[in-house]
């Protein structure tokens, strides 16, 4: 009994602190999602991280609780759109609930971190630490309360991308994602039951990625209908909303251009 409540504490908590690595994928309609592999681990460039930043980082690699690696995933889709949501998640989590796929909030903290709430009793925060051409790297905090137990942990999400252009755009991202949970006990037993608790993550991870395959899809087939839906909404910032819209119409013209020849 024991094993199973902490099983499902742990997968309420885990999934939020891969909801970054979500935000990447949700402007990519998946081709072939594969499965993680333990093996295929980033380089991490740990001398262009801020001090603190890089302890934090330093110490979740050390005693993480839970690791996935997501190689090569493929999507069909030009990376100046996945780019632009890796950046905005603000933007993104207004689109998301705009278009009625999912209803989570995001907001700026005083801090300069981002805040996330699920709405479900898992709260969130957390920043890009590290922005690079082909590169991006995120620290975050998640704290769920329950009704018997609080939970507390950290993660950190490495991202590597790359784009393909032809007739079919496509962009490929590499993920790794860390897990610390803060509390020992919590956190041993998880260790006892990865065999059990890994496809878990994995289910949800994909669960989250195949619900923001809607929004992408509604984006490549209706782009102005997402656009205005988004803009009469009110709730995306002007100047978020300006830049999408110019991503956007660049996309029309490239496409327009690709069909001329």
């Amino acid at each position: 009994m024991l094993n199973n409540f902490v099983k499902n504490k742990k997968t309420l908590v885990l999934p939020s602190l891969l909801t970054i690595v979500c935000g990447v994928f949700t402007f990519a309609p998946i081709a072939d999602a594969g499965k993680s592999r333990i093996e295929d681990k980033i380089s991490i460039v740990f001398e262009m991280l801020a001090d603190q930043r890089k302890e934090d980082v330093k110490e979740i690699l050390a005693s993480h609780a839970v690791f996935r690696a997501f190689q090569d995933i493929e999507f069909k889709n030009n990376i100046s759109i996945s780019r632009f949501m890796m950046d905005h998640p603000v933007f993104l989590s207004v689109a998301l609930k705009v278009m009625k796929i999912r209803d989570y909030f995001v907001k700026y903290s005083d801090d300069g971190m981002y805040i996330f709430d699920d709405r479900k009793g898992i709260f969130a925060k957390f920043e890009v630490i590290y922005r690079a051409h082909g590169k991006r790297y995120y620290y975050g905090t998640v704290k769920h309360q329950g009704i018997f137990l609080k939970l507390l942990g950290r993660g950190t999400v490495f991202l590597e991308f790359r784009g393909e252009q032809g007739n079919m755009p496509k962009s490929y991202i590499t993920a790794n994602v860390y897990a610390k949970i803060d509390n020992v006990l919590i956190e041993l037993l998880l260790k006892i039951l990865k065999p059990i608790i890994k496809p878990i993550i994995d289910k949800k991870v994909y669960k989250f990625i195949h619900e923001a395959q809607r929004l992408a899809v509604q984006i490549s087939t209706h782009p102005d209908k997402v656009y205005e839906a988004i803009k009469e909404s009110n709730l995306a910032d002007a100047k978020e909303l300006a830049e999408f819209h110019k991503l956007l119409s660049e996309e029309k013209l490239l496409f327009t251009a690709q069909f001329a020849e």
